[in-house]
This record gives C-alpha cells, sequence and structure tokens, in this order.
C-alpha cells in the first residue's frame, strides 16, 4: 500500500494560533509532535517511509521537508495553488503510478487526530483488500453526537466483510445537515460521518478521474508527458492554472457505482476548531484547558491559550475561548468556535495580512 497525506489547508478557524504561514498540520496541537509527523507515525507500521507521499502547496513544502526528514523528497508533491481534493489527488496518482502501477493507494489528511491508531490500521488493510477487487473505498466514522458540521454517508447492502469489517455500498452522500436533520440520521444507525479518508487502486482512480472528470485526466496527462523534463515546472504551472476547484466526492464518488464504506470507531476527529480543540484536551467538560501562564478567579469551561508569555487573568468566564498568541488575540464563546472563519474572512477582506 502507499500513503498519500494531503496537507495543503489552512485551518483557519485555529485563528490565531493556525495561520497561512503555518496551518494547524505543521502545528503540535495535540501533543510534541506536529499533526503531519503523527499522521505518519500511524501508519508506519504497515508503510515505509519511500511509500509515503505528500501533496501541499508551494508555500508549504519546505515546511514538510524539515518536519519529515525521512520521506523522499521525490515523494514530496508541489501544488502551485489550491484547486480542492480532486486535482490534488489527482496529480500525486499520477507521479504514484509511476513507481507502483497497480499500486493501493490511502489518502489521509495531515490534520486529523485518530485516537484509536491500531484499529483505523486494521480498517485499512480491510479496505485494501476491498480496493483490490476495484472498489473506491471510503471510511465511514460512528457518530458520537448528531454534528452538524461533518457531511454524512448513508450505508446500504453488505457486500462483503474483511478483517473483521462489514463492508457496505453506499448508499447516498448527504452534505452538511440542520441539527434536525443530523439527530434522525443518527437515530437510524446507518449514516456515519464522512471523514474523507479514502482507498482506492491508483489506476481505478485514475480511470474515475477519466471517465467523470475528463478534462481534468486531460490536464494531467499534460503534466505527465513533462515528468523528468526541465519543462515540468512551467507545463505545471500553466496546467494548473486552468484546472477546475473541485473535490472528489462531488466529482467521483457521489457519482461512481463501484463505491463501498467500510464504518469504523477509531477516535476520528478533524480538530476543526477551538471547541473540538478544547473537549479533546479536557477529560471533564467542567474544567478548564490552560496553556501558558493564567490567574482565574471563578473560571470553568474555558480554553485558556498563550505563547506570548504574558499572564491571562480571567474572572467569571464560563465556557469561552481565549487565545493569545502576541500580535492577535482572540475572544469567544466555546459554542461559537465556527465563527472565528468570518473573523478571518474579515481581516482577509481589510487586507491584514500581518496577522493572518
Amino acid at each position: 500500500m502507499d500513503v498519500l497525506v494531503l496537507a495543503g489547508g489552512t485551518g483557519s478557524r485555529l485563528w490565531p494560533r493556525s495561520r497561512r504561514t503555518k496551518p494547524k498540520q505543521f502545528l503540535p496541537l495535540l501533543s510534541k509532535r506536529t499533526m503531519l509527523q503523527e499522521t505518519v507515525e500511524r501508519v508506519h507500521p504497515l508503510v515505509e517511509n519511500d511509500r509515503i507521499f505528500v501533496v501541499t502547496g508551494d508555500d508549504y513544502a519546505s515546511l514538510v521537508e524539515s518536519q519529515l526528514s525521512a520521506v523522499p523528497r521525490a515523494n514530496i508533491i508541489r501544488e502551485p495553488s489550491g484547486r480542492g481534493t480532486a486535482p490534488a489527488i489527482g496529480l500525486a496518482a499520477v507521479h504514484m503510478r509511476r513507481s507502483n502501477p497497480d499500486g493501493v493507494m490511502a489518502v489521509l489528511s495531515a490534520d486529523h487526530l485518530i485516537l484509536k491508531a491500531e484499529a483505523f490500521r486494521n480498517a485499512l488493510q480491510a479496505a485494501e483488500e476491498i480496493a483490490r477487487e476495484g472498489y473506491l473505498v471510503t471510511l465511514g466514522i460512528k457518530p458520537s453526537f448528531a454534528n452538524t458540521g461533518y457531511g454524512y454517508i448513508k450505508c446500504g447492502d453488505v457486500i462483503g466483510e474483511s478483517h473483521g469489517l462489514k463492508v457496505h455500498r453506499v448508499g447516498r452522500f448527504a452534505e452538511k445537515p440542520d441539527q434536525l436533520t443530523a439527530e434522525r440520521y443518527v437515530a437510524r444507525g446507518n449514516y456515519f460521518w464522512n471523514a474523507g479518508i479514502f482507498i482506492w487502486r491508483t489506476d481505478i482512480f485514475l480511470e474515475a478521474i477519466e471517465r467523470y472528470l475528463p478534462r481534468l485526466s486531460s490536464q494531467l496527462n499534460q503534466i505527465r508527458a513533462a515528468f523528468g523534463k526541465t519543462r515540468y515546472p512551467m507545463t505545471l504551472s500553466r496546467v494548473w492554472d486552468e484546472v477546475e476547484n473541485i473535490t472528489v466526492d462531488y466529482g467521483i464518488m457521489e457519482r461512481a457505482p463501484n463505491v463501498a464504506v467500510i464504518p469504523v470507531d477509531i477516535g476520528w476527529s478533524d480538530v476543526g476548531d477551538w471547541h473540538t480543540l478544547t473537549t479533546l484536551l479536557s477529560d471533564d467538560e467542567s474544567a478548564n484547558v490552560v496553556i501558558g501562564p493564567h490567574v482565574e478567579v471563578d473560571t470553568q469551561s474555558s480554553l485558556i491559550y498563550s505563547d506570548s508569555g504574558r499572564i491571562i487573568a480571567t474572572i467569571g468566564l464560563n465556557g469561552f475561548l481565549v487565545v493569545d498568541t502576541g500580535d492577535a488575540l482572540l475572544i469567544a464563546p466555546r459554542d461559537r468556535a465556527q465563527d472565528v472563519k468570518k473573523i478571518v474572512d474579515q481581516l482577509r477582506e481589510e487586507g491584514r495580512n500581518d496577522v493572518l
């Protein structure tokens, strides 16, 4: 099996700690290792470093190289700009197929938390077995609550079993629901979170691009024709400017008939915002999570984060986020954590690149 790690996101909901120059996947948010390093470490029992590939933006390639020094530099694939997951995975696939034409590739995100690593590796092995039969496989995460921030996957008929896990046809992919719909999905028991984890044969995936995204397929063929030639950087830049921004879910997975899902319980989280991070770092809903110097009176259920060296003093806070990075200070109720992206959008509109 080959592993492709997607490491091009911006992590805007974790602003001001996650910045454009160093997004969350390059930060040690949950341990002494960065999330990118944790992602690679998690698959090491299954995959050697020379079978690990990373696709990332030009701006982040040096960060990837420094944090994953054991991964060959030739395996770090640069995309000139973000064009969605379908082009990013497609670009990586044409690179990866050169060294392993009949291989299976697992597509993982660099900024996800998975607490049950052994169960995750077992799921990857199960998915690899099913993928070799020609299926495009995704993992469905058992929902722990009615989350409206994730898409969902409805399980269809059982088509097999592997490594002790049932394999289903995908009934349908559902967009992020409202609260009532999310509660209905969870109550039914056959809907699972869409974590964006994919496993498929590289050749089958490229055939799917050719069928459902023919323009992208043609563009990838132009890029592939330039491999190993001095014109490669210029060709990549020229072609990439014309590539459509599209997700692999919308472009392929929702349209292909050979899509399978394996429901799993692997302790997954996308660590998408400060509220989620606070929950992950605290065993007690009423306890504070404190990183950095803090003095408090009657403060509960709050995240207090400071890497500026300044003492944060709080009085009477309940369920708040206070994040101080020296050049920016975020204060918000925990239940408004998703709205941090609105702050980032406003700062971008105002041209405040100094704090982005």
